[in-house]
C-alpha cells in the first residue's frame, strides 16, 4: 500500500512537471531563439543532475565529449548550460570574447569570501585588479625569488623525513607557502602562520 501511495505521488509529480513545460513552452511560441550545441537537456527542471551524480562525474562529461564533441548542450541542477572542454573553447569564453560573458558564484560562495573577492568584479576594475595580482606571477617576479622557493622545498623535504604524509596535504601547504612568498615577498614569514591558520579555517567553510 504504501509503495502504490508512493509511486502515485511521484507520477503526480512527473505530470505536473510535464504541464508546466507544455505551458512554458506555449509562452515561448513564435519567439526566434538562436542555434544551440548538441546535445541533450534530460527532463524538465531535472534535466540531466542524476545522470551527473549517480556516477563518477568524468564519466558523464566524458561520454558527452564522445558523443556531442568538446561543446555540448545539458541541463544540471535546474540550470541549462553549454560545456565546454577544448583549449580553443575556453579561450574564446575567457579571453577573445569575455565582454559576453558575466562569471556567476553560489551566493554561499560570495558570503564566505567577501563582495571585494576579485572573482565577483566585472569589467575594468576586475581587469585592473587582475593585473595587479598576475604581476607576482611574472616569470620576470619568479626568477628573483627562486632561491626562497628552493629553501621552502628543501625544508618541505626535511620535515618529511622519518615519518607517515599524506602527499595531498603536503603538496597544498608547499603551494600554499609558495603563493605567500610570491604575493606577499619575505615580510610574510613573520605571519606565516596566522595566514595559514586563517586559510585552513576559510577552506573548511
Amino acid at each position: 500500500m504504501e509503495f502504490v501511495s508512493i509511486f502515485c505521488l511521484f507520477a503526480f509529480i512527473s505530470c505536473s512537471i510535464l504541464l508546466l513545460h507544455s505551458v512554458f513552452k506555449l509562452f515561448d511560441f513564435g519567439v526566434k531563439k538562436l542555434p544551440l550545441p548538441p546535445g541533450t537537456l534530460g527532463w524538465p527542471y531535472i534535466g540531466e543532475t542524476f545522470q551527473l551524480y549517480s556516477q563518477n562525474p568524468s564519466f558523464f562529461f566524458a561520454s558527452k565529449v564522445k558523443k556531442y564533441g568538446s561543446i555540448f548542450k545539458t541541463h544540471i541542477l535546474g540550470c541549462p548550460c553549454v560545456m565546454i572542454s577544448s583549449p580553443e573553447a575556453a579561450k574564446l569564453v575567457l579571453v577573445t570574447k569575455a565582454h559576453l560573458f558575466k562569471p556567476t558564484f553560489p551566493a554561499s560562495k560570495e558570503r564566505m569570501l567577501g563582495k571585494q573577492a576579485i572573482f565577483f568584479h566585472q569589467g575594468e576594475y576586475h581587469a585592473k585588479l587582475r593585473k595587479l595580482v598576475l604581476r607576482a606571477f611574472k616569470p620576470e617576479a619568479i626568477k628573483n625569488i627562486v632561491p626562497d622557493i628552493e629553501y621552502i622545498a628543501i625544508n618541505s623535504l626535511e620535515s618529511m623525513q622519518g615519518r607517515l604524509i599524506n602527499t595531498y596535504q603536503e603538496m597544498k601547504t608547499y603551494t600554499y607557502n609558495v603563493a605567500l612568498l610570491s604575493i606577499f615577498g619575505k615580510d610574510e614569514m613573520l605571519y606565516r602562520e596566522d595566514l595559514k591558520r586563517c586559510y585552513y579555517v576559510l577552506e573548511m567553510g
